[in-house]
C-alpha cells in the first residue's frame, strides 16, 4: 500500500445552502447532509470517506457555514474541530477556499492542497485517487494553479467548459478559456469541437501559489490573518479575524476566479467517470431509471405511471402517486411539494428565490 503524503491537504466545501436541489436542500438540513442515493451515506460522508483513502485524516478540512457546525460534527464523528472552517457568512466558494487553504499554508508551508465540493458523483474511486496524487505532484513542483476535467460527452448547460491549450505532460493542457454554463448551442459546438473538458470543480494549487491568490483577492484579511511575528495565529484567534473582516462582498466562485482571472492555469483530463448532482436534472441523470426514464430517490413510496423522464424524490413515511408526466420534477419535504419541469438546472433555484419572498422564509 503506497504511503500517504503528509503533505498532501483536502479542502471540502460544505458551506452552501443547494438551491437547486429544493426543496429537498433547505436552508436548515442542505443538501451536503443528505443521503439522496440510499446508501446509507449522506454527500458529505461520501466525499470524505473517498477522500479518506489517500489523505491522512488529520489533513482533510472541512469548510461550512457555522449554523451547519453540528450537522458536520454529527455525520464526521471523528473529525476535530480544528479541522472544520467555520465562515461567519455564506459566500460563494472563492473565499471559503481562499481561507481555509491559507489556514493551511500558514501550518505547512510545503503543503499541497486540493479543493473538493461534496455534491459529486465519482464512479471509479480508484482511478480518481490515482489522478488526484500526480495532479498533486503536479503542483508540488510548480507554483499553478490546476483544474480537474474530464471530457465533454453531451451538450450539457448546468456545467462549466475548460477549453484545452497545449499539452505539457500526457493528458495535462494550459487552459486556453473558460466558459461557465454556456447555453445549449454553444454547449454543442464545444463538445463537436474536442477541444473543451467538462469543469469539475475540483483544484489544487501549493501553498506559495495560495498566498499570492489571497492577496489579489482578500489583502485585508490577508493582513489580518497574518501576526506580526510570523507565527501562525490559534484557531480562535483566526475565527475572530475571520468574523470581523471576512469580505461579505466577495460572492466569487472558485471556478471563476481561478479559471477566468487567474493566469499559469493548467488542466488535467482524467478518467474517473464524474457527475455534479448538485441539481435535479443532473441527479436524474445520474440515477438509475426505468424502461420509461423516470426515477425515484429518496426513502418514500412512489407508484409511477404514464410516465416519462420523471424523477420523484418524496421522504420516508410519504407515498406518492404520479401520471402522465413527461419530463417532469415531483419531490416533496416537509412543508413544500414543487413540481416543475425537470429540463432548467436553474429553473428550481429561481423558484427557491421567488418562494423564499412570496411566501417565506420558513418554506426555504
Amino acid at each position: 500500500m503506497k504511503t500517504m503524503n503528509n503533505h498532501n491537504y483536502c479542502v471540502i466545501l460544505a458551506g452552501g445552502i443547494g438551491k437547486r436541489l429544493w426543496p429537498c436542500s433547505r436552508r436548515s438540513r442542505p443538501k451536503q447532509f443528505i443521503d439522496f442515493f440510499g446508501t446509507g451515506q449522506t454527500l458529505l460522508q461520501q466525499t470524505y470517506a473517498r477522500i479518506l483513502r489517500f489523505v491522512p485524516r488529520a489533513n482533510i478540512f472541512i469548510s461550512t457555514y457555522a449554523d451547519y457546525l453540528p450537522m458536520v460534527e454529527e455525520q464526521l464523528a471523528g473529525v476535530a474541530r480544528a479541522n472544520v472552517l467555520a465562515e461567519p457568512v455564506q459566500l460563494s466558494t472563492a473565499p471559503a477556499a481562499a481561507w481555509a487553504s491559507y489556514h493551511i499554508a500558514q501550518r505547512d508551508p510545503e503543503a499541497c492542497i486540493f479543493i473538493s465540493p461534496c455534491d459529486q458523483l465519482i464512479l471509479h474511486e480508484d482511478v480518481f485517487a490515482q489522478e488526484l496524487e500526480h495532479a498533486l505532484d503536479f503542483v508540488r513542483q510548480r507554483d499553478v494553479f490546476l483544474a480537474m476535467g474530464v471530457t465533454a460527452t453531451r451538450p450539457n448547460s448546468a456545467y462549466g467548459y475548460v477549453q484545452m491549450g497545449d499539452e505539457v505532460q500526457p493528458g495535462l493542457y494550459t487552459v486556453r478559456a473558460f466558459m461557465e454554463k454556456p447555453d445549449e448551442q454553444y454547449a454543442q459546438k464545444f463538445v463537436e469541437s474536442g477541444e473543451f473538458l467538462w469543469n469539475t470543480g475540483l483544484f489544487l494549487w501549493n501553498s506559495r501559489t495560495i498566498r499570492e491568490m489571497l492577496h489579489r483577492m482578500m489583502p485585508l484579511m490577508e493582513e489580518r490573518l497574518t501576526p506580526p511575528d510570523g507565527l501562525p495565529a490559534t484557531l480562535e484567534e483566526e475565527i475572530e479575524t475571520v468574523r470581523r473582516f471576512y469580505p461579505v462582498s466577495a460572492r466569487r466562485s472558485i471556478d471563476l476566479l481561478v479559471l477566468d482571472k487567474c493566469e499559469n492555469v493548467y488542466v488535467k483530463r482524467c478518467s474517473f467517470g464524474w457527475a455534479d448532482i448538485g441539481c435535479w436534472p443532473e441527479l436524474h441523470a445520474a440515477e438509475k431509471k426505468d424502461g420509461d426514464g423516470n426515477a425515484v430517490v429518496g426513502y418514500g413510496k412512489v407508484m409511477v405511471q404514464g410516465c416519462r423522464d420523471t424523477l420523484v424524490c418524496v421522504p420516508d413515511k410519504m407515498a406518492a402517486v404520479v401520471r402522465g408526466l413527461d419530463g417532469y420534477l415531483v419531490a416533496a419535504n416537509d412543508n413544500v411539494l414543487v413540481v416543475c419541469p425537470n429540463d432548467d438546472p436553474a429553473l428550481v433555484k429561481t423558484l427557491f428565490n421567488e418562494a423564499q419572498v412570496k411566501l417565506g422564509a420558513e418554506y426555504v
